[in-house]
């Protein structure tokens, strides 16, 4: 009876020596894990990054941090349930976290939910003073971009751009904007601007063959084009107005050559079948 009754405190103090053990906050390890759990991402490693990124969080509960980049990750592979949840977790343990309530957002922009996407980004740009506000400034242009509110849209892109002047994505947002109200000029100008900060810009390339192809100075608008499709070779909108410029000229034996090599990417494009029809044409 003695021993038994001695084994019971014993067993005691084994458990709560285990319990102890388990929630001890160990930020080096912490730390370690969150950074490989980043190289993981960079590698395209996504389990392995979520994997690396839960450790993280085992060692620190409060590593803010790394939900924020398990969310991330999670949102590149359109697991926008569980990305909303980390980000979340992010706020709750660090609410002034900036960065998150632009990440957040983007998830209920990608479930259409752009009313709460909206209020978001707003309040990731009222959330702190003098911090860089420039990817909810651009993500709200965006907004008012789709819905054609285009004075509006330029106005926040010029904010955005006011933090980040050499940004060639806002550069070609902005650019994109004064196409559609039919300032070719200006647009011109931004996209040129724009191919300057980053030569391998495909959407910059692809908006300038836009401008071109409106004007009607159409080889310079093929040209502009095929400047996307040497950044992305595979980025079939560029096949298609390359295509339809030169039906525009009434080229159709080229207009059919480069279809045939678009229809060889996406054998079931319904676009190229229809414009492959008009090079049939009489």
């Amino acid at each position: 009876m003695k021993s038994y009754l001695l084994l019971i405190p014993f067993l005691f103090f084994f458990l709560n020596a285990c319990g102890s053990s388990e929630s001890k906050v160990d930020v080096i390890e912490s730390d370690a894990h969150y950074k490989l759990g980043i190289e993981f991402a960079q590698y395209n490693l996504y389990q392995n990054s979520i994997d690396e990124f839960d450790l993280a969080i085992k060692y620190n509960p409060d590593n803010f941090l790394a939900h924020n980049k398990k969310g991330l990750v999670l949102f590149g592979m359109k697991k926008y349930d569980e990305a909303k949840n980390e980000f979340e977790k992010t706020l709750s343990i660090k609410p002034d976290h900036v960065q998150t309530y632009v990440n957040l957002g983007m998830v209920y922009y990608m479930k259409n939910d752009l009313d709460k996407a909206k209020s978001l980004w707003q309040d990731a740009i009222t959330k702190k003073e003098n911090d860089n506000d420039s990817k909810a400034n651009n993500n709200l242009g965006n907004l008012h971009k789709d819905a054609k509110e285009y004075p509006q849209a330029i106005e926040y892109y010029k904010k955005a751009l006011a933090q980040e002047a050499n940004n060639s994505t806002y550069l070609n947002n902005l650019g994109d904007t004064y196409r559609l109200m039919g300032d070719l000029d200006k647009a011109e100008e931004i996209f040129k601007k724009s191919l300057n900060v980053d030569p391998k810009g495909m959407m910059t390339f692809f908006n300038l063959g836009m401008v071109y192809k409106e004007r009607k100075q159409y080889a310079d608008a093929i040209m502009a084009f095929n400047g996307s499709l040497k950044v992305n070779p595979f980025f079939l909108e560029a096949f298609y107005h390359i295509a339809d410029t030169h039906l525009l000229q009434n080229d159709k034996a080229s207009a059919k050559a480069v279809i045939d090599q678009g229809l060889k990417l996406d054998p079931n494009n319904t676009r190229f079948k229809e414009i492959l029809s008009r090079t049939k044409a009489s």
